[in-house]
């Protein structure tokens, strides 16, 4: 589940309390964040806190949308963390299903056109990878003010992805048998998340007019595959067997070099294959 997701069951737990508990007209926008900690969980969210129609509501309101989150099929766990806000955990299945929604949505932004009537922040992130296949580098919001060090290390961090799958081609890894729901090991964790929130920090970026929000979630993007590539082969050691596990790096690969291609092109730079 994505932070969009969240953000829509949410809305929808909202609408289903008690009279009364929320605040009327409540609008605001609902944030799903990254927390301080890993060990809290993989998202949180202020939202009982802005939307209780009064403080001493705060924590039944939270306990309600606990209830209605631990309801889903991606949450593992929902619970209060102080007054007013909720701590997602997601199940595996549910954090590795980001993995084909990037997937899904790449293979479905045929035009920029089309991409950009659809609105997701997903598919909006993923309009620069499509300019980038007409030859035409984007210049956005996000080209100003950017360490120019820090897009040198993402175009080398997008180049040796791309390196790794073309090391797993070679080696033969199937793109079927995928299992996303075996990648659990922590550094796998952090970059799902770190993919899954890409495309909010975009939006938030955009919203609040904080170029800082986008390019700190590409750095911290960049440095959660560097870590994964590191610490989970995705290509298989001569002696090992090639596995299903094997199989499901390579497809999260895939995923990884569409979001940091996409990433860079949203700072106006280029995403080169090979360095």
């Amino acid at each position: 589940m994505t932070p969009e997701d969240l953000q829509t069951a949410l809305a929808r737990a909202l609408a289903t309390a008690e009279a009364g508990l929320v605040a009327p007209g409540f609008a605001m926008q609902i944030d799903v964040l990254a927390p301080n900690r890993s060990e809290l969980g993989d998202w949180t969210t202020p939202v009982a806190l802005r939307a209780a129609a009064a403080p001493e509501q705060r924590t039944e309101l939270a306990a309600h949308l606990c209830t209605e989150l631990r309801a889903l099929t991606g949450v593992a766990d929902a619970v209060i963390a102080g007054p007013g806000f909720v701590n997602v955990t997601l199940t595996p299945a549910g954090r590795a299903h980001v993995l084909s929604d990037i997937i899904t949505a790449a293979g479905e932004t045929d035009s920029i056109e089309g991409a950009e009537q659809d609105g997701s922040p997903l598919r909006t992130l993923l309009v620069a990878a499509d300019r980038e296949s007409a030859q035409a580098p984007v210049t956005g919001d996000h080209d100003r003010d950017v360490d120019p060090v820090a897009v040198n290390s993402l175009q080398r961090g997008h180049a040796a992805a791309c390196r790794e799958q073309r090391r797993a081609h070679r080696a033969g890894i199937p793109s079927e048998a995928v299992d996303a729901a075996g990648l659990e090991d922590p550094s796998e964790t952090r970059m799902l998340n770190a993919l899954a929130g890409l495309p909010s920090a975009l939006e938030r970026s955009r919203r609040l007019g904080e170029n800082d929000l986008f390019v700190n979630a590409l750095i911290d993007l960049g440095d959660a595959v560097e870590d994964w590539i590191r610490r989970c082969p995705v290509t298989p050691t001569v002696d090992e067997d090639i596995t299903v596990t094997h199989a499901s790096r390579l497809f999260a690969l895939r995923a990884v070099i569409i979001v940091l291609a996409a990433g860079l092109r949203q700072l106006g730079a280029s995403a080169p294959e090979r360095i």
